[in-house]
């Protein structure tokens, strides 16, 4: 492998980067479809319908607001043909939604008598009337109530409207309905939901939640499992864990799990504190002492493979889950009350999840509250993508399944992880697990982002032998085992020791962009397969933080704001990369991750600013500027194909260009530009980014790296190096 001895360079946008585009947004008057008498009288009995239930519902069991659902064609439901002016605020407003073109409106007498004066009087102006067109049926929102067999705890969820008086009133409704039922209840502290966990027998909680006006959901709060350990030991000798280095400050890693075994001595330097919330009967730390061996040395532990990473972490240990099913809410607490006494924690690894795939249609309540965490903590929880429990998935799959990602792999803000098999088995060494879940979620937001190795088997016999990575068990001997819980551990360690190695310049944003961008440029997936790989594997025995002399590697950081562009103009191609015709002849890898602002009442429109990144051709005659480095062609009509095909309202994007003819530009342009949802506006509020570029020669053998860093220089630009005391291997 060619030695990476070259630092990768930051640079600063300058106050003339930042313009102010002129920006025009039209629109057809044209109707979305045939709006007849007898589709106006059947919105109108909807409507009628809507009332007849809030009028007649128990006063003690409404605050005289509620949620209807109203579906839109699915040519209407871009920002510009939406009919807000029908649905507004002097009627029934949409506040969120259920899914692809499933909006929530808020419903009140007065609003649901306006809203029926309005679609009656459709016909009279060309506005109103493709308004109208716009919806394809109004009617009441269903609760979900998803229940186990065994479960007297639910996590209820409320509404939220767009008025804080309405939202403190249905609580204190809520509130009084739970006591005079005399069921017993908890306030999740959360500020982006309203969460309730509600105890007692589950049949009648139900049936009475049923009656109450303002549920959005109820399931299950003892949902989150972990996976049974299936491996064995593999000796009766105690593992070696290389020791911390007294010359070293280790990062820390906070193990939200079953716990840490006291008596597994090769952990214990390792080991810098404890808390537990799981009563002593229950206790059972084989699953958290293995997850914790990976990230304290998975090099060592797996027979110095070079594709297990050098880098260690030290663990902090966060008890949560016992030998049965963990409580959703007293996982997110404990996660709280360890995070305020311990603010420097920068990654959280959950080797956990739920035994389903989460829904398309909506943001699981973990994930949301994990989200709402991470802003809070100004940190990064890395999250299993899930186990599925079938041995006979081959690779490709053979048939549809239903193996999507399991909750709270959906988090947004998080970095969901994948598993490979290290050896070959059922599946070919390199190739998914047959048990690690696929994307992308809510959104169509990619999940996993990456991968790493976490096991096969092998069938003999007709019975599956479990061909695991290595770890350690709970007296210290060494042991093997599979799942998506045992990759999860190792990108931990990868991303804690990023957040140590960039110091002050650390941030969530820049290195969840550097570890997806190491695993683009170093184990790129055809597209067809990156709903099991993400973007790949990340590097492991070379240095994320370096490059080779043929390629430069430039971060790009700022803040956006609404109505803005951000250009850097002309962008300098070393010239030792342009062939004698003039063209331009190299690999070009870009990754954007940016921190939009996210609405918890939306689930596929959870993020609320999409950014998308060009790099290419810039016309100085005409202004015009074309991209060469494509997220995703589309040729799309629709929005949802934009969304699905585009990673269209993904924090993290990924670009990747291969010339190997060359393209013929003379000068280049790179472009960030912001976008609002519908409803979306808050033009003061800076949305951080990084962006990550790789210019790399296809030969491997032109000086990129020193001609791009004197070109910089030439340009004035404000650079310096990403990493100033690098002491880590990655």
């Amino acid at each position: 492998m060619t030695e990476k001895k070259n630092k990768i360079k930051h640079v600063r946008f300058s106050d003339i980067d930042y313009i102010q585009p002129d920006r025009s947004y039209g629109g057809s008057s044209k109707p979305h479809k045939e709006v007849t008498d007898n589709f106006i009288i059947g919105l109108l009995s909807s409507i009628d319908e809507l009332k007849v239930n809030l009028e007649n519902i128990d006063k003690s069991l409404t605050t005289g607001v509620t949620a209807a659902v109203v579906e839109l064609e699915e040519n209407a439901i871009a920002k510009t043909n939406r009919p807000n002016s029908i649905f507004s605020d002097k009627s029934c407003p949409f506040f969120g939604d259920i899914g692809h073109t499933k909006f929530l409106i808020k419903v009140t007498e007065s609003g649901l008598e306006s809203l029926k004066s309005k679609i009656s009087q459709a016909k009279n102006t060309k506005k109103a009337l493709k308004e109208v067109s716009a919806i394809k049926s109004i009617h009441p929102y269903r609760p979900r109530i998803e229940l186990s067999d065994d479960s007297n705890q639910l996590s209820v969820r409320l509404f939220r409207f767009n008025s804080q008086e309405d939202n403190s009133f249905l609580d204190s409704k809520f509130e009084d309905f739970l006591n005079s039922n005399e069921f017993g209840w908890y306030k999740h502290r959360s500020n982006s939901i309203r969460l309730y966990r509600v105890e007692g027998n589950p049949a009648e909680i139900v049936s009475k939640l049923n009656q109450f006006l303002g549920v959005q959901s109820a399931t299950s709060s003892k949902c989150i499992k972990i996976k049974p350990m299936v491996g064995g030991v593999n000796s009766e000798e105690q593992v070696e864990i290389t020791p911390p280095s007294d010359v070293f400050e280790y990062p820390i890693v906070a193990v939200v799990d079953s716990g840490i075994s006291d008596s597994c001595k090769p952990l214990e330097p390792w080991l810098v504190g404890r808390n537990s919330y799981v009563a002593a009967p229950y206790r059972d730390a084989s699953h958290g002492t293995f997850v914790a061996g990976l990230i304290c040395d998975s090099h060592n532990l797996n027979g110095r493979d070079v594709r297990f990473p050098l880098c260690q972490a030290k663990v902090f240990s966060v008890e949560v889950l016992g030998n049965e099913h963990g409580d959703m809410y007293e996982i997110i607490n404990a996660m709280y009350e360890v995070a305020e006494q311990n603010p420097d924690i920068k990654v959280w690894n959950l080797s956990l999840g739920a035994s389903t795939p989460v829904s398309m249609s909506e943001i699981s309540a973990m994930a949301l509250l994990l989200d709402e965490f991470q802003d809070r903590y100004d940190c990064i929880c890395v999250v299993a993508a899930g186990n599925f429990e079938d041995e006979t998935r081959a690779w490709p799959p053979n048939k549809i399944l239903n193996d999507g990602i399991s909750s709270p792999g959906d988090s947004v803000r998080s970095i969901t992880v994948g598993s490979l098999a290290h050896v070959d088995g059922f599946v070919k060494n390199e190739e998914p697990s047959h048990f690690s879940r696929k994307g992308p979620v809510s959104n169509f937001v990619q999940k996993p982002e990456v991968v790493h190795y976490g096991g096969n088997i092998t069938i003999v016999g007709g019975r599956p032998l479990v061909l695991g990575v290595n770890s350690v068990d709970i007296s210290g001997y060494s042991r093997n085992d599979i799942g998506t819980s045992f990759s999860t551990p190792v990108i931990s360690a990868i991303t804690a020791n990023l957040f140590q190695a960039l110091g002050d310049r650390a941030n969530v944003n820049l290195v969840k962009a550097l570890i997806v961008h190491s695993a683009n440029t170093s184990y790129p997936t055809p597209i067809e397969y990156r709903p099991y790989f993400g973007w790949g594997v990340p590097q492991s025995s070379s240095s994320l933080l370096s490059v080779s002399d043929f390629e430069t590697t430039v971060v790009f950081e700022g803040q956006a704001k609404e109505s803005f562009e951000i250009n850097k103009l002309p962008f300098p191609i070393p010239s030792c990369l342009r062939t004698p015709e003039g063209k331009v002849r190299a690999e070009f890898f870009i990754t954007l991750v940016y921190t939009p602002e996210l609405d918890p009442n939306k689930a596929f429109e959870y993020c609320q600013v999409d950014l998308q990144l060009g790099l290419g051709k810039y016309d100085q005659t005409t202004g015009k500027f074309n991209s060469k480095v494509p997220l995703q062609t589309s040729d799309n009509l629709y929005e949802h194909e934009l969304v699905k095909n585009g990673d269209k309202w993904s924090p993290v994007k990924v670009y990747h260009a291969r010339f190997p003819q060359g393209v013929d530009i003379d000068t280049w342009k790179l472009r960030l530009t912001v976008l609002g949802r519908d409803g979306y506006s808050a033009p003061d509020v800076a949305i951080p980014f990084s962006v990550v570029l790789t210019i790399r020669d296809l030969d491997a053998e032109q000086p990129v790296y020193n001609e791009m860093v004197r070109l910089m220089n030439d340009y004035n630009w404000e650079v310096s190096d990403l990493v100033l005391d690098q002491r880590i291997q990655l």
